[in-house]
């Protein structure tokens, strides 16, 4: 409406001085740049927008950055840009962004930066920006929000082959389960056989009736233990990124079939529980490679260990995975 009475109010006036049709153009466009900085303007000055907890990153992975976005003056946020810049550990520079049509006036709203990260690492979301240009785009205003965050890229996933994935199945390593017996051992239940289950406890006659192998289970039983043991001593850059993903899949792989996981990165004589807390670490050892110099952390009475190097043995019953194996061509991370 502003814009309309602007172009009616110069076109008056040029007509009534008798200028031509070009400076009833010129005027036009004058205009259009007076309305969009009378309209951006008060409209930016009021817009505020602030990053929210950010969800889990996985290189190779898209994910999505929420932000929350509020108009805090009395007019409508109209065709706001908002943009956010991440950094990555060797300081490479890379854009988000995504597009607001509308936000009412005092409305409050959730948006969300979509963003790829190609690389496993250590990034940083520097700086936040939001930009108008309504409605020519002639005459844009911008705000801007330091912003110091850290975010943790995990490493991408192997996709494992079929083949690989039975290897590390029933038979496979870490499948020892723990007794520790309850007071007036009687049992408590009916579940599936596991190694290491005296014969003494398998259920006959519920074997029979179901046709598969059963046992009695007395007291609480404690879940598998395995310990993954990375070894990157002497890998060139590209294996050493195809061992750490392969641990990073391995890890999760174990926990998701109700197993107590560890991560030992060698050389670094740190043990890190759970995939939680071994995929930050994975994500964070430096493109050179771990530190040396500390030896590799004992395992715990009862618990399995698997290596993960970068040569070409695969043998999971005696706890050997190597990442150049040749299984792993072509496989998707």
């Amino acid at each position: 409406m502003f814009f309309f009475i602007l172009v009616l109010a110069l076109g008056a006036i040029g007509m009534l001085a008798g200028l031509n049709l070009l400076v009833f153009v010129f005027a036009l466009l004058v205009a259009a740049i007076l309305s969009g900085g009378l309209q951006s303007g008060p409209m930016m000055l009021g817009f505020h927008a602030a990053p929210e907890s950010i969800p889990l990153l996985r290189a190779g992975a898209q994910v999505r950055i929420p932000v929350m976005i509020h108009q805090r003056s009395g007019g409508d946020a109209l065709a706001i840009e908002l943009s956010g810049t991440i950094v990555s550990d060797r300081g490479e520079r890379e854009l988000v962004d995504t597009r607001v049509g509308h936000l009412a006036p005092r409305a409050t709203r959730l948006v969300y930066l979509p963003w790829i990260p190609l690389n496993r690492g250590l990034h940083t979301w520097s700086r936040l920006q939001a930009e108008s240009g309504f409605p020519f785009g002639l005459l844009g205003k911008r705000v801007r929000w330091k912003v110091d965050r850290e975010l943790v890229v995990r490493p991408r996933h192997f996709d494992l082959p079929p083949q690989i994935l039975r290897a590390l199945g029933s038979r496979g390593l870490g499948e020892t389960s723990r007794r520790q017996t309850g007071d007036d051992g009687e049992p408590l239940g009916i579940r599936g056989w596991r190694l290491g289950d005296r014969r003494s406890d398998i259920a006959a006659r519920a074997t029979l009736r179901h046709g598969v192998l059963l046992s009695r289970q007395r007291g609480r039983i404690h879940p598998p233990r395995i310990l993954i043991r990375l070894d990157l001593r002497g890998a060139s850059p590209d294996m050493m990124e195809r061992a750490i993903s392969l641990a990073a899949t391995i890890l999760t792989h174990r926990e998701r079939r109700g197993e107590r996981v560890r991560l030992d990165i060698v050389g670094e004589g740190v043990g890190y529980e759970g995939v939680r807390e071994g995929e930050e670490a994975l994500a964070k050892i430096p493109k050179s490679g771990p530190r040396r110099g500390l030896s590799a952390i004992a395992s715990q009475m009862e618990e399995g260990v698997l290596t993960i190097d970068t040569s070409d043995v695969w043998d999971p019953t005696k706890g050997h995975l190597g990442a150049a194996s040749s299984d792993l061509v072509g496989v998707d991370g």
